[in-house]
């Protein structure tokens, strides 16, 4: 594994290690390191068989979409496909004939494919150490752990696949893989090196925290707690640097600062001509101001527009802190934050002047604040179409101006899109780590040490290199004030809900808000909710009949074809 990892050219190994591949001729190191990085590469979730939206690993589609923090977005006359499928998974009406579940299943189990091929080429090495062998193999159950986590929180009843599995067609699915998934991180944990030669690769430390989400989704809290704590005492990226939250929170998503101290586990993407445009971001791809300059009319519409909702919840109060009742009930959905729905960009709009969290402006483009280094964000003309997606831009996934040949690529000419993104995608960053030790000691712990690890994210936030500026002035942009928790919670649900509203601000379009609400088991209350108040607010047909159903919409439909593929695969529950 020869790479360049500012070019990150490690990703344009062709495919390796799929389903019915004879992998004898690669029985040896070079073979082995090679299948290793085919494996990697499935974690962006684009291969030759993908359909880049559907079946990309940073998740969009079935994470934010469906949560009540982005829309679908784009407009009515859209590409029909891609609209269809995305609209039905976002109004909670997929079908096992949707397109994009049935690419979903194939991409995660073709990643699981490809990291037993790595197991069994390793095992049968002739050329390896024990050691060396015992690394790949503990990458490879890493990997495998990842594929069967991504698939097991979206269809729960799912089979799990290891390297002696013969008959593929023939597997049953359950909902009890969360032993095997474990043992494959636990092996991870205690086999993988701490320090890698490639910011790309993952460490141990990275499988002990993967470890630690599996505790979360299971309500392991007492398990979890004594991981994380360990996390969070000794454990450092791949690269040897100790874990630590970086001093700007907009660091985690710039193609010049990525895998940085934050960095548990990140998908990287490239844009080097090499391997355009397979390597890049492809499942961000509509990520980019449709109106400005040389993206006006080259794209095929804004996607995954950040709701009404999302952009209330970081307004603050007198105090700097989320607009929460005495019971943590939040009241800022109550009224919308001001913006320019309806008002062309060539009319005057002066911004929203209250109170903001300043993690805002790094996360969403909203009128009259400046966009990275784009310029200020000029509203109505930068969006597809207000009426069908609301007048906020995503941020979080789009690379700075400054960085064409380096963050992207330019048009991609093939596709007549621009979009070709170099910016990484973090599955897990010390955040989490953070705030799932918060949601620990609220559960089984202490609601003081809990405060005290939601305060660390806090006042990263609250840093001057975290705030927007306005570059005609250099004033801030906008009324930041943010502020640390300084009262103790008076109740565990006052704890509760607050630490799951700052894991909302601080992970927001980042396609993990739905998983999280259905592992907090408040899915249907909170969605029904959402659909309910967002159906008055003029964003076209979006949620429109839409109705999360309590026992089925937690979990998507087993595909059709899979299970014409393997009769032993039961559909799951309402589908």
């Amino acid at each position: 594994m020869v790479l360049g990892a500012c070019k990150k050219s490690f990703l344009s190994v062709p495919p390796q290690g799929q389903s019915g591949l004879t992998i004898d001729k690669f029985y040896n190191q070079a073979g082995v390191q090679q299948l290793l990085v085919a494996a990697y590469h499935d974690l962006t979730g684009i291969d030759a068989k993908s359909t880049w939206w559907g079946t990309s690993g940073t998740n969009w589609v079935y994470g934010d979409i469906t949560s009540g923090d982005t829309y679908l977005g784009g407009s009515a006359g859209s590409p029909p496909h891609q609209v269809a499928d995305c609209f039905n998974i976002e109004n909670f009406q997929e079908l096992p004939t949707t397109g994009f579940l049935d690419d979903k299943w194939t991409a995660d189990y073709d990643g699981v494919a490809r990291a037993n091929a790595v197991i069994i080429a390793a095992t049968h090495a002739t050329d390896m150490t024990a050691a060396q062998k015992n690394e790949a193999i503990a990458e490879a159950r890493f990997l495998r752990g990842h594929f069967h986590f991504d698939a097991k929180k979206m269809w729960n009843n799912v089979p799990y696949v290891d390297e002696n599995t013969v008959n593929f067609t023939s597997l049953a699915n359950t909902a009890n893989i969360w032993p095997q998934i474990e043992a494959d991180f636990q092996f991870a944990y205690s086999n993988m090196n701490e320090t890698q030669p490639l910011a790309g690769q993952a460490n141990k430390w990275a499988a002990a925290a993967y470890l630690a989400k599996c505790y979360m989704f299971e309500q392991k809290f007492t398990d979890a707690k004594t991981l994380l704590a360990t996390i969070i005492a000794d454990g450092k990226n791949a690269q040897g640097v100790k874990y630590a939250l970086t001093p700007n929170y907009h660091d985690n998503f710039d193609v010049g600062t990525e895998n940085n101290s934050e960095s548990v586990l990140q998908i990287n993407f490239s844009v080097d001509n090499a391997s355009l445009p397979d390597n890049a971001n492809l499942g961000e791809t509509g990520v980019s101001p449709v109106g400005f300059g040389s993206f006006a009319d080259v794209t095929y519409g804004y996607w995954k527009q950040p709701s009404f909702n999302l952009v209330n919840a970081f307004k603050t109060d007198v105090n700097g802190l989320p607009m929460m009742d005495a019971n943590g009930i939040d009241t800022s959905n109550v009224t919308n934050m001001k913006n320019d729905d309806g008002i062309a960009s060539s009319s005057p709009f002066i911004p929203y002047q209250g109170g903001v969290d300043p993690r805002l402006d790094w996360s969403v483009g909203r009128r009259g604040v400046p966009y990275l280094d784009w310029g200020v964000d000029a509203g109505q003309s930068w969006v597809e179409d207000q009426s069908y997606g609301g007048p906020y831009l995503n941020m979080k996934n789009m690379f700075k101006q400054s960085e064409q040949g380096i963050g992207f690529g330019g048009i991609i000419a093939d596709y007549y899109y621009v979009g070709n993104s170099a910016v990484n995608y973090n599955i897990i960053r010390y955040a989490d780590v953070l705030l799932w030790a918060a949601e620990c000691e609220v559960e089984v712990g202490s609601l003081t040490q809990a405060q005290v690890y939601v305060n660390m994210v806090r006042a990263r936030a609250m840093t001057g290199a975290s705030v927007a500026i306005d570059n005609s002035s250099g004033s801030p942009s906008a009324n930041y004030k943010i502020s640390l928790y300084n009262t103790p919670w008076t109740s565990q649900t006052v704890a509760r809900n607050a630490v799951r509203f700052e894991r909302r601000l601080e992970f927001s379009q980042e396609g993990q808000r739905f998983f999280d609400l259905v592992r907090w088991g408040i899915a249907d209350t909170y969605l029904n909710a959402f659909v309910k108040t967002e159906q008055t607010r003029g964003v076209g047909s979006v949620l429109n009949g839409a109705t999360f159903t309590k026992g089925k919409n937690e979990y998507f439909p087993i595909p059709q074809q899979e299970i014409i593929l393997d009769p032993k695969l039961k559909q799951n529950p309402g589908y």
